[in-house]
């Protein structure tokens, strides 16, 4: 291989060159690359681990919690699925404001149902859309809030799309 790149006149040595070291170049930014996206994985997994040891040495704090919120609750105020969207149409209906609400969606255990809901209001007003989120929070700790998303809407000055995530716990007799 010396050989041949000595037979070589000083342009074409220069070129083989230029070109071993683009392609040198090319190759370490792509390791470089990997690399980076590997330690960035690494230290997400890391991260995610502490934290789940965290809860995981807190275990015991949190059954007691858990428990202690159980005796509390009342199961003749918890929610089924039914119950759970026509109460939401309800509190809509006392704010004023339209609902479009999707199916249920239930996960059981052996002692708790949880339902959860997707509503959404379309060319609401903010003062309706406070309003219901203060009628849902007197529910609290049978109703709960999960998330909220919202949008201006374009076509309606000052009026907002929200989409609203409610769940409701319903305690499952054995």
């Amino acid at each position: 291989m010396s050989s041949w790149f000595q037979s070589r006149n000083r342009r074409e040595q220069l070129l083989v060159t230029l070109f071993v070291i683009m392609g040198a170049l090319i190759w370490l930014s792509s390791a470089a690359g990997r690399l980076n996206t590997r330690l960035s994985t690494w230290r997400s997994t890391h991260t995610d681990l502490g934290a789940q040891q965290l809860w995981l040495d807190r275990q015991k704090e949190i059954e007691e919690s858990s428990l202690a919120a159980v005796r509390n609750l009342d199961p003749a105020r918890t929610f089924d699925a039914t119950k759970l969207v026509a109460t939401v149409t309800s509190l809509a209906s006392g704010a004023s404001l339209q609902p479009t609400i999707d199916s249920p969606v239930t996960q059981r255990t052996n002692q708790f149902a949880l339902h959860t809901i997707k509503v959404t209001f379309r060319r609401a007003n903010l003062p309706a859309l406070l309003n219901f989120y203060d009628e849902l929070s007197k529910q609290a700790p049978y109703l709960n809030l999960e998330s909220v998303a919202l949008q201006t809407d374009r076509s309606a000055a000052g009026a907002l799309n929200a989409t609203l995530q409610i769940s409701a716990t319903q305690i499952v007799k054995p």
